[in-house]
Protein backbone atom coordinates (compact mmCIF):
# COMPACT_ATOMS: atom_id res chain seq x y z
CA UNK A 1 0.00 0.00 0.00
CA UNK A 2 2.88 2.11 0.39
CA UNK A 3 4.07 1.73 -3.07
CA UNK A 4 0.44 2.66 -4.19
CA UNK A 5 0.37 6.20 -2.09
CA UNK A 6 4.12 6.88 -3.55
CA UNK A 7 2.56 6.19 -7.15
CA UNK A 8 0.07 8.69 -6.37
CA UNK A 9 2.33 11.19 -4.99
CA UNK A 10 4.39 10.67 -8.04
CA UNK A 11 1.06 11.36 -10.19
CA UNK A 12 0.20 14.37 -8.47
CA UNK A 13 3.82 15.63 -9.46
CA UNK A 14 3.38 14.84 -12.82
CA UNK A 15 0.11 16.45 -13.26
CA UNK A 16 0.72 19.47 -11.59
CA UNK A 17 3.84 20.11 -14.01
CA UNK A 18 1.52 19.18 -16.70
CA UNK A 19 -0.81 21.70 -15.60
CA UNK A 20 1.95 24.43 -14.88
CA UNK A 21 3.12 23.68 -18.92
CA UNK A 22 -0.71 24.31 -19.75
CA UNK A 23 -1.08 27.20 -17.83
CA UNK A 24 1.70 28.78 -18.73
CA UNK A 25 0.40 28.26 -22.53
CA UNK A 26 -2.54 29.51 -22.21
CA UNK A 27 -1.37 32.71 -20.13
CA UNK A 28 0.93 33.24 -23.93
CA UNK A 29 -1.92 33.07 -25.87
CA UNK A 30 -1.01 36.46 -26.89
CA UNK A 31 2.72 36.85 -27.12
CA UNK A 32 4.01 37.61 -30.42
CA UNK A 33 6.04 34.52 -32.03
CA UNK A 34 5.40 32.12 -28.96
CA UNK A 35 5.97 28.75 -29.53
CA UNK A 36 3.65 26.08 -26.89
CA UNK A 37 4.84 22.96 -25.00
CA UNK A 38 3.13 19.93 -24.28
CA UNK A 39 4.63 17.40 -21.63
CA UNK A 40 4.35 13.78 -21.70
CA UNK A 41 4.34 11.18 -18.96
CA UNK A 42 6.51 8.03 -18.80
CA UNK A 43 6.22 5.32 -16.60
CA UNK A 44 8.99 5.29 -13.50
CA UNK A 45 10.78 2.05 -12.43
CA UNK A 46 9.05 -1.05 -11.43
CA UNK A 47 9.86 -3.33 -8.88
CA UNK A 48 10.15 -7.06 -10.00
CA UNK A 49 8.68 -9.35 -7.36
CA UNK A 50 8.95 -12.60 -9.69
CA UNK A 51 11.35 -12.71 -12.91
CA UNK A 52 10.07 -14.83 -15.81
CA UNK A 53 11.21 -18.19 -16.39
CA UNK A 54 11.79 -20.24 -19.64
CA UNK A 55 9.49 -23.41 -21.00
CA UNK A 56 10.69 -26.76 -19.73
CA UNK A 57 8.97 -30.12 -21.47
CA UNK A 58 6.55 -30.77 -18.92
CA UNK A 59 5.90 -27.03 -17.88
CA UNK A 60 4.55 -23.62 -19.61
CA UNK A 61 7.20 -20.64 -19.19
CA UNK A 62 6.11 -18.03 -16.79
CA UNK A 63 5.83 -13.90 -17.16
CA UNK A 64 7.91 -11.49 -14.47
CA UNK A 65 6.08 -10.13 -12.18
CA UNK A 66 6.61 -6.27 -11.53
CA UNK A 67 4.59 -3.71 -9.84
CA UNK A 68 5.57 -0.34 -11.24
CA UNK A 69 6.35 2.54 -8.83
CA UNK A 70 4.51 5.43 -10.54
CA UNK A 71 4.89 7.91 -12.99
CA UNK A 72 7.35 10.46 -14.32
CA UNK A 73 7.77 13.45 -16.78
CA UNK A 74 9.28 11.93 -19.67
CA UNK A 75 9.43 15.30 -21.62
CA UNK A 76 8.61 18.88 -22.13
CA UNK A 77 8.35 19.41 -25.96
CA UNK A 78 8.37 22.93 -28.02
CA UNK A 79 6.18 22.88 -30.72
CA UNK A 80 8.02 25.45 -33.46
CA UNK A 81 5.07 25.01 -36.22
CA UNK A 82 3.93 28.95 -37.15
CA UNK A 83 1.74 31.00 -35.60
CA UNK A 84 -0.93 32.64 -37.76
CA UNK A 85 -0.42 35.73 -39.19
CA UNK A 86 -1.56 39.51 -38.22
CA UNK A 87 -1.72 42.19 -40.37
CA UNK A 88 -0.64 45.66 -38.09
CA UNK A 89 -0.13 48.29 -40.88
CA UNK A 90 3.08 49.48 -39.08
CA UNK A 91 6.11 49.56 -41.22
CA UNK A 92 8.61 48.09 -38.41
CA UNK A 93 6.24 44.75 -38.01
CA UNK A 94 7.45 41.83 -39.84
CA UNK A 95 7.03 38.18 -40.00
CA UNK A 96 8.83 35.31 -40.97
CA UNK A 97 6.39 33.12 -43.19
CA UNK A 98 8.54 29.12 -42.97
CA UNK A 99 11.59 28.24 -41.47
CA UNK A 100 14.10 30.50 -39.81
CA UNK A 101 14.84 33.12 -36.74
CA UNK A 102 15.52 36.82 -36.64
CA UNK A 103 19.03 37.08 -35.45
CA UNK A 104 19.72 39.34 -31.93
CA UNK A 105 22.69 40.41 -30.35
CA UNK A 106 22.76 40.16 -26.44
CA UNK A 107 26.22 41.99 -25.63
CA UNK A 108 28.47 39.73 -27.32
CA UNK A 109 25.84 36.28 -27.63
CA UNK A 110 23.70 36.00 -30.51
CA UNK A 111 19.97 34.89 -29.14
CA UNK A 112 17.46 33.97 -31.85
CA UNK A 113 13.36 35.01 -31.72
CA UNK A 114 10.20 34.86 -33.86
CA UNK A 115 9.19 38.18 -32.63
CA UNK A 116 9.14 40.58 -35.26
CA UNK A 117 7.87 43.50 -33.60
CA UNK A 118 11.18 45.57 -34.54
CA UNK A 119 11.68 49.64 -34.09
CA UNK A 120 14.79 52.34 -34.20
CA UNK A 121 16.24 54.00 -31.86
CA UNK A 122 17.79 57.36 -31.55
CA UNK A 123 21.06 55.85 -33.11
CA UNK A 124 19.12 54.60 -36.19
CA UNK A 125 19.79 51.06 -34.73
CA UNK A 126 17.16 48.57 -35.43
CA UNK A 127 15.98 46.87 -32.40
CA UNK A 128 13.61 43.83 -30.95
CA UNK A 129 10.84 45.52 -28.97
CA UNK A 130 10.06 42.69 -26.41
CA UNK A 131 13.77 42.98 -25.56
CA UNK A 132 15.84 45.81 -26.59
CA UNK A 133 18.41 43.72 -28.37
CA UNK A 134 20.00 44.43 -31.32
CA UNK A 135 18.85 42.92 -34.79
CA UNK A 136 21.63 41.59 -36.60
CA UNK A 137 21.59 41.95 -40.63
CA UNK A 138 24.22 42.82 -43.49
CA UNK A 139 24.78 46.42 -44.87
CA UNK A 140 24.44 47.17 -48.29
CA UNK A 141 27.05 49.36 -50.43
CA UNK A 142 25.74 52.38 -51.68
CA UNK A 143 24.91 50.53 -54.61
CA UNK A 144 22.53 48.60 -52.73
CA UNK A 145 24.64 45.20 -53.02
CA UNK A 146 26.16 43.03 -50.31
CA UNK A 147 28.67 40.95 -49.78
CA UNK A 148 28.36 37.14 -48.91
CA UNK A 149 25.41 36.41 -46.06
CA UNK A 150 27.84 34.65 -43.38
CA UNK A 151 28.44 34.97 -39.93
CA UNK A 152 31.84 36.81 -39.95
CA UNK A 153 29.82 39.75 -41.58
CA UNK A 154 27.13 39.88 -39.95
CA UNK A 155 26.48 42.97 -37.70
CA UNK A 156 23.69 45.41 -36.16
CA UNK A 157 21.44 46.92 -38.59
CA UNK A 158 21.78 50.81 -38.70
CA UNK A 159 19.83 53.13 -40.88
CA UNK A 160 21.40 55.82 -42.90
CA UNK A 161 19.70 58.74 -41.55
CA UNK A 162 20.90 61.52 -44.22
CA UNK A 163 21.54 60.82 -47.88
CA UNK A 164 24.41 63.15 -49.66
CA UNK A 165 23.88 65.07 -52.82
CA UNK A 166 25.15 62.98 -55.84
CA UNK A 167 26.14 64.92 -58.85
CA UNK A 168 24.06 64.57 -62.30
CA UNK A 169 26.57 62.70 -64.84
CA UNK A 170 24.51 60.94 -67.34
CA UNK A 171 20.85 61.40 -68.55
CA UNK A 172 19.71 58.86 -70.96
CA UNK A 173 17.02 59.40 -73.46
CA UNK A 174 14.57 57.12 -75.05
CA UNK A 175 10.94 56.70 -77.01
CA UNK A 176 10.41 57.76 -80.33
CA UNK A 177 10.84 60.46 -82.59
CA UNK A 178 7.51 60.63 -85.22
CA UNK A 179 8.97 59.67 -88.75
CA UNK A 180 6.68 60.98 -90.11
CA UNK A 181 6.16 64.70 -89.37
CA UNK A 182 7.10 67.62 -91.71
CA UNK A 183 7.14 70.84 -91.40
CA UNK A 184 4.39 73.64 -93.04
CA UNK A 185 4.61 76.19 -95.16
CA UNK A 186 1.41 77.92 -96.25
CA UNK A 187 0.55 80.86 -98.83
CA UNK A 188 -0.60 83.41 -95.96
CA UNK A 189 -1.42 86.14 -99.56
CA UNK A 190 -0.94 86.31 -103.03
CA UNK A 191 -0.98 89.41 -105.50
CA UNK A 192 0.93 88.35 -109.03
CA UNK A 193 -1.54 90.02 -110.98
CA UNK A 194 -3.31 88.67 -114.29
CA UNK A 195 -5.32 85.76 -112.72
CA UNK A 196 -1.97 84.29 -112.13
CA UNK A 197 -2.00 82.18 -109.19
CA UNK A 198 1.00 80.08 -106.75
CA UNK A 199 1.49 76.40 -105.32
CA UNK A 200 3.34 74.61 -103.48
CA UNK A 201 3.33 71.10 -102.83
CA UNK A 202 4.93 69.02 -100.36
CA UNK A 203 7.83 66.87 -101.64
CA UNK A 204 9.04 63.33 -100.22
CA UNK A 205 12.44 65.32 -99.13
CA UNK A 206 12.06 66.93 -96.19
CA UNK A 207 12.03 70.93 -95.70
CA UNK A 208 11.88 70.52 -100.15
CA UNK A 209 8.36 71.89 -102.09
CA UNK A 210 7.74 71.78 -105.49
CA UNK A 211 6.37 75.30 -106.98
CA UNK A 212 5.12 76.67 -109.51
CA UNK A 213 3.03 79.83 -111.23
CA UNK A 214 0.05 79.37 -113.52
CA UNK A 215 -2.74 81.49 -114.81
CA UNK A 216 -4.89 78.65 -115.41
CA UNK A 217 -4.18 77.94 -118.97
CA UNK A 218 -0.09 78.49 -118.77
CA UNK A 219 1.77 76.68 -116.29
CA UNK A 220 5.89 77.64 -115.72
CA UNK A 221 7.52 74.92 -115.10
CA UNK A 222 8.07 73.06 -111.66
CA UNK A 223 11.02 74.80 -109.51
CA UNK A 224 11.98 73.65 -105.96
CA UNK A 225 12.72 75.42 -102.84
CA UNK A 226 14.79 74.19 -100.33
CA UNK A 227 14.62 75.81 -96.65
CA UNK A 228 16.35 75.36 -93.65
CA UNK A 229 15.17 74.10 -90.11
CA UNK A 230 14.77 77.23 -88.44
CA UNK A 231 12.85 78.77 -92.20
CA UNK A 232 15.52 80.45 -93.76
CA UNK A 233 16.19 79.81 -97.50
CA UNK A 234 18.95 76.81 -98.33
CA UNK A 235 18.41 76.55 -102.31
CA UNK A 236 16.38 79.45 -103.82
CA UNK A 237 13.45 78.83 -106.80
CA UNK A 238 14.03 81.07 -109.68
CA UNK A 239 10.32 80.35 -111.60
CA UNK A 240 10.11 82.86 -115.19
CA UNK A 241 6.91 82.94 -116.61
CA UNK A 242 5.43 85.86 -119.60
CA UNK A 243 2.54 87.60 -119.33
CA UNK A 244 2.06 89.20 -122.50
CA UNK A 245 3.76 86.66 -125.17
CA UNK A 246 7.11 86.79 -124.20
CA UNK A 247 9.21 84.64 -122.50
CA UNK A 248 11.02 85.17 -119.26
CA UNK A 249 8.89 88.49 -119.19
CA UNK A 250 8.20 88.40 -115.46
CA UNK A 251 10.48 86.15 -112.93
CA UNK A 252 9.57 85.19 -109.09
CA UNK A 253 11.95 84.55 -106.87
CA UNK A 254 11.43 83.94 -102.90
CA UNK A 255 13.16 86.06 -99.98
CA UNK A 256 13.63 85.45 -96.44
CA UNK A 257 14.95 89.27 -95.57
CA UNK A 258 12.18 89.92 -94.30
CA UNK A 259 9.81 87.18 -93.32
CA UNK A 260 9.45 84.53 -96.29
CA UNK A 261 8.00 86.09 -99.32
CA UNK A 262 7.38 86.14 -102.81
CA UNK A 263 9.49 88.78 -105.23
CA UNK A 264 8.08 89.78 -108.48
CA UNK A 265 11.09 91.44 -110.81
CA UNK A 266 10.25 92.75 -114.46
CA UNK A 267 11.67 95.78 -116.20
CA UNK A 268 10.00 98.52 -114.24
CA UNK A 269 11.41 96.73 -110.78
CA UNK A 270 11.09 94.20 -107.87
CA UNK A 271 7.69 93.99 -105.72
CA UNK A 272 6.62 92.12 -102.92
CA UNK A 273 3.60 89.82 -104.48
CA UNK A 274 3.57 87.12 -102.05
CA UNK A 275 3.56 86.20 -97.71
CA UNK A 276 4.29 82.63 -97.01
CA UNK A 277 3.75 81.44 -93.36
CA UNK A 278 6.47 78.86 -92.05
CA UNK A 279 5.83 76.51 -89.24
CA UNK A 280 8.69 74.38 -87.61
CA UNK A 281 6.30 71.13 -86.86
CA UNK A 282 9.53 68.43 -86.83
CA UNK A 283 10.61 69.42 -83.49
CA UNK A 284 10.78 68.04 -79.80
CA UNK A 285 11.19 69.85 -76.84
CA UNK A 286 13.20 67.85 -74.18
CA UNK A 287 13.54 69.17 -70.46
CA UNK A 288 15.48 67.38 -67.62
CA UNK A 289 16.62 68.58 -64.07
CA UNK A 290 20.07 67.51 -62.96
CA UNK A 291 21.93 67.93 -60.09
CA UNK A 292 25.51 69.29 -59.08
CA UNK A 293 27.76 68.12 -56.56
CA UNK A 294 26.33 70.57 -53.74
CA UNK A 295 23.13 69.02 -54.71
CA UNK A 296 21.72 72.25 -56.39
CA UNK A 297 19.29 71.65 -59.22
CA UNK A 298 19.50 72.61 -62.92
CA UNK A 299 16.65 72.66 -65.70
CA UNK A 300 18.04 71.18 -68.74
CA UNK A 301 16.51 72.02 -71.99
CA UNK A 302 16.89 71.02 -75.57
CA UNK A 303 15.07 71.29 -78.78
CA UNK A 304 15.90 68.75 -81.37
CA UNK A 305 14.96 69.35 -84.66
CA UNK A 306 14.20 67.49 -87.80
CA UNK A 307 17.23 68.77 -90.26
CA UNK A 308 16.61 65.90 -93.11
CA UNK A 309 15.21 62.53 -93.58
CA UNK A 310 16.24 60.06 -90.72
CA UNK A 311 18.56 63.20 -89.19
CA UNK A 312 17.95 65.02 -86.20
CA UNK A 313 19.99 67.73 -84.68
CA UNK A 314 20.18 69.93 -81.41
CA UNK A 315 19.15 73.25 -82.34
CA UNK A 316 18.83 75.06 -79.28
CA UNK A 317 19.92 73.65 -75.38
CA UNK A 318 19.58 75.96 -72.35
CA UNK A 319 21.05 75.37 -68.69
CA UNK A 320 18.27 77.05 -66.03
CA UNK A 321 16.68 79.51 -68.72
CA UNK A 322 20.12 80.49 -69.94
CA UNK A 323 21.22 80.03 -73.47
CA UNK A 324 24.84 81.06 -73.31
CA UNK A 325 27.12 81.73 -71.07
CA UNK A 326 30.02 78.63 -69.57
CA UNK A 327 27.82 75.86 -71.08
CA UNK A 328 28.77 73.64 -74.31
CA UNK A 329 27.49 71.01 -76.41
CA UNK A 330 29.59 68.65 -78.48
CA UNK A 331 27.85 68.90 -82.33
CA UNK A 332 26.18 66.32 -84.51
CA UNK A 333 23.66 65.18 -85.47
CA UNK A 334 21.07 61.82 -84.17
CA UNK A 335 20.93 59.74 -86.95
CA UNK A 336 18.50 57.18 -88.12
CA UNK A 337 18.72 54.09 -90.51
CA UNK A 338 16.20 53.16 -92.62
CA UNK A 339 14.57 50.79 -89.73
CA UNK A 340 13.99 53.35 -87.63
CA UNK A 341 16.75 52.55 -85.42
CA UNK A 342 20.02 54.58 -84.23
CA UNK A 343 22.44 54.99 -86.54
CA UNK A 344 24.97 57.10 -85.02
CA UNK A 345 25.14 60.01 -82.69
CA UNK A 346 24.09 58.08 -79.43
CA UNK A 347 26.07 60.24 -77.13
CA UNK A 348 26.82 64.08 -76.66
CA UNK A 349 28.27 66.01 -73.57
CA UNK A 350 27.08 68.91 -72.24
CA UNK A 351 29.39 70.89 -70.01
CA UNK A 352 28.15 73.86 -67.39
CA UNK A 353 29.19 75.49 -64.43
CA UNK A 354 27.28 75.23 -61.58
CA UNK A 355 26.82 78.59 -59.41
CA UNK A 356 28.84 78.19 -55.95
CA UNK A 357 31.08 74.86 -57.62
CA UNK A 358 34.71 74.75 -58.10
CA UNK A 359 35.07 73.06 -61.46
CA UNK A 360 32.49 72.58 -64.43
CA UNK A 361 30.33 69.74 -64.63
CA UNK A 362 29.93 67.34 -67.32
CA UNK A 363 27.12 65.26 -68.22
CA UNK A 364 26.68 62.53 -70.84
CA UNK A 365 23.27 62.91 -72.77
CA UNK A 366 22.33 59.10 -74.04
CA UNK A 367 20.20 58.87 -77.10
CA UNK A 368 20.83 54.90 -77.58
CA UNK A 369 17.85 54.28 -76.70
CA UNK A 370 15.66 56.68 -79.14
CA UNK A 371 13.84 55.59 -81.94
CA UNK A 372 11.86 56.84 -84.85
CA UNK A 373 9.15 55.45 -86.43
CA UNK A 374 5.93 56.90 -87.51
CA UNK A 375 3.64 57.59 -85.08
CA UNK A 376 3.43 59.43 -81.67
CA UNK A 377 6.02 61.75 -80.69
CA UNK A 378 6.93 60.68 -77.67
CA UNK A 379 10.83 61.07 -77.04
CA UNK A 380 11.79 61.93 -73.74
CA UNK A 381 14.33 61.16 -70.76
CA UNK A 382 13.93 57.90 -69.01
CA UNK A 383 16.28 57.96 -66.87
CA UNK A 384 18.50 60.06 -64.43
CA UNK A 385 20.99 59.50 -61.93
CA UNK A 386 22.56 62.28 -59.17
CA UNK A 387 19.92 63.78 -56.50
CA UNK A 388 19.50 66.22 -53.96
CA UNK A 389 20.56 65.70 -50.46
CA UNK A 390 18.11 63.97 -48.73
CA UNK A 391 16.64 63.39 -44.59
CA UNK A 392 15.27 59.77 -43.66
CA UNK A 393 11.46 60.09 -44.01
CA UNK A 394 10.23 56.27 -43.66
CA UNK A 395 11.32 52.59 -44.16
CA UNK A 396 10.19 49.15 -45.01
CA UNK A 397 10.75 45.76 -45.33
CA UNK A 398 10.74 43.21 -48.12
CA UNK A 399 9.57 39.61 -48.68
CA UNK A 400 13.08 39.24 -49.35
CA UNK A 401 14.55 40.96 -45.99
CA UNK A 402 15.56 44.43 -47.46
CA UNK A 403 15.39 47.29 -45.58
CA UNK A 404 14.09 49.97 -48.03
CA UNK A 405 14.80 54.09 -46.82
CA UNK A 406 12.34 56.35 -48.36
CA UNK A 407 14.40 60.11 -47.96
CA UNK A 408 12.84 63.15 -48.36
CA UNK A 409 14.27 64.01 -51.86
CA UNK A 410 12.44 61.62 -53.38
CA UNK A 411 15.30 58.65 -53.07
CA UNK A 412 14.14 55.01 -51.95
CA UNK A 413 17.66 53.30 -50.88
CA UNK A 414 17.89 49.23 -50.12
CA UNK A 415 20.18 49.92 -46.68
CA UNK A 416 20.39 46.28 -45.18
CA UNK A 417 19.21 43.05 -45.30
CA UNK A 418 17.76 41.12 -41.66
CA UNK A 419 19.72 37.80 -41.38
CA UNK A 420 18.30 34.67 -40.24
CA UNK A 421 18.82 32.10 -38.50
CA UNK A 422 17.90 27.96 -39.12
CA UNK A 423 18.96 24.56 -36.67
CA UNK A 424 18.80 21.38 -37.61
CA UNK A 425 16.78 20.50 -34.51
CA UNK A 426 14.84 23.73 -33.40
CA UNK A 427 13.22 21.81 -30.88
CA UNK A 428 16.28 21.69 -28.93
CA UNK A 429 16.74 25.16 -28.52
CA UNK A 430 16.68 26.86 -24.58
CA UNK A 431 14.35 29.58 -23.99
CA UNK A 432 15.36 32.36 -22.02
CA UNK A 433 13.10 35.73 -21.95
CA UNK A 434 11.00 35.62 -24.87
CA UNK A 435 14.35 34.27 -26.80
CA UNK A 436 15.96 31.11 -27.87
CA UNK A 437 19.57 30.06 -27.01
CA UNK A 438 21.52 27.71 -28.81
CA UNK A 439 21.89 24.12 -27.03
CA UNK A 440 24.14 20.84 -27.68
CA UNK A 441 21.24 19.18 -29.42
CA UNK A 442 19.72 22.25 -31.62
CA UNK A 443 23.10 22.47 -33.71
CA UNK A 444 24.62 25.25 -34.62
CA UNK A 445 23.03 28.03 -36.55
CA UNK A 446 23.08 28.54 -40.47
CA UNK A 447 22.95 32.35 -41.17
CA UNK A 448 21.42 33.57 -44.08
CA UNK A 449 18.85 35.67 -46.12
CA UNK A 450 15.27 35.66 -46.49
CA UNK A 451 13.31 32.92 -49.35
CA UNK A 452 16.58 31.39 -50.04
CA UNK A 453 18.19 28.58 -49.01
CA UNK A 454 15.37 26.82 -47.19
CA UNK A 455 15.23 30.27 -45.17
CA UNK A 456 11.03 31.47 -45.02
CA UNK A 457 10.30 34.79 -46.41
CA UNK A 458 9.18 37.74 -44.59
CA UNK A 459 5.67 39.10 -44.49
CA UNK A 460 6.03 43.09 -43.85
CA UNK A 461 3.34 45.34 -41.68
CA UNK A 462 2.69 41.73 -39.83
CA UNK A 463 3.14 39.88 -36.82
CA UNK A 464 3.17 36.18 -36.07
CA UNK A 465 0.78 34.77 -33.30
CA UNK A 466 1.27 32.70 -30.45
CA UNK A 467 0.62 28.99 -31.82
CA UNK A 468 -0.97 28.03 -28.31
CA UNK A 469 -4.31 26.06 -29.52
CA UNK A 470 -6.86 27.15 -26.91
CA UNK A 471 -8.85 24.20 -27.09
CA UNK A 472 -6.72 21.99 -26.85
CA UNK A 473 -5.29 23.72 -24.21
CA UNK A 474 -8.08 23.39 -21.93
CA UNK A 475 -8.57 19.86 -23.31
CA UNK A 476 -5.05 19.21 -21.77
CA UNK A 477 -5.67 21.12 -18.59
CA UNK A 478 -9.43 19.12 -18.00
CA UNK A 479 -7.05 16.04 -18.48
CA UNK A 480 -4.63 17.26 -15.55
CA UNK A 481 -6.79 17.88 -13.08
CA UNK A 482 -8.73 14.55 -13.71
CA UNK A 483 -5.77 13.18 -13.66
CA UNK A 484 -4.43 14.99 -10.33
CA UNK A 485 -7.76 14.24 -8.85
CA UNK A 486 -7.39 10.66 -9.47
CA UNK A 487 -3.93 10.63 -8.02
CA UNK A 488 -5.15 12.31 -4.81
CA UNK A 489 -8.31 9.52 -4.77
CA UNK A 490 -5.44 6.84 -4.99
CA UNK A 491 -3.59 8.52 -1.46
CA UNK A 492 -6.81 8.65 -0.01
CA UNK A 493 -7.83 5.31 -1.05
CA UNK A 494 -4.74 3.63 0.29
CA UNK A 495 -4.32 6.05 3.76
CA UNK A 496 -7.94 4.40 4.16
CA UNK A 497 -6.71 0.71 3.91
CA UNK A 498 -4.17 1.56 6.21
CA UNK A 499 -6.39 3.03 8.81
CA UNK A 500 -8.18 -0.28 8.04
CA UNK A 501 -5.24 -2.18 8.98
CA UNK A 502 -4.63 -0.58 12.12
CA UNK A 503 -8.13 -0.98 13.18
CA UNK A 504 -7.69 -4.62 13.48
CA UNK A 505 -6.03 -4.57 16.44
CA UNK A 506 -9.14 -2.70 18.25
Amino acid sequence: MLRSMYAGVSGLNAHQQMMDVTGNNISNVNTIGFKSSRVTFKEMLSQTIQGASAPQDNRAGTNPQQVGLGVGVGSIDSDMSSGNLQSTGKTSDVAIQGDGFFVLRDGNNQVYSRAGNLNFDEQGRLYSSSTGMLVQGWMADANGDYGDFNAQSIGDVTLKQEINAQETDSVRFGKNLDASIMNELEIVEQDLGNDFSLSIEETADFNVWDVTISNGTTTSPTEQITLNPDGTINTNATININTDGVAGDETYTFDDTNGLILNETSSTGTVQVGNLEYAQNAERKLSVDVFDSQGAKHNVELQLEKIANNTWGIAEYSVDGIASGSESLTTGNIVFDANGNIESGEEFTLSFEPAGTAEPQDVTLDFSSMTQFAGDMTANFTNVNGYAAGALESFSFTETGDVVGSYSNGLTQTLAKLGLANFSNPSGLLRQEGVFQTTSNSGDPELGAAAQGGFGSLAPATLEMSNANLSQEFTNMITAQRGFQASSKLITTSDEMLQTLVNLKR
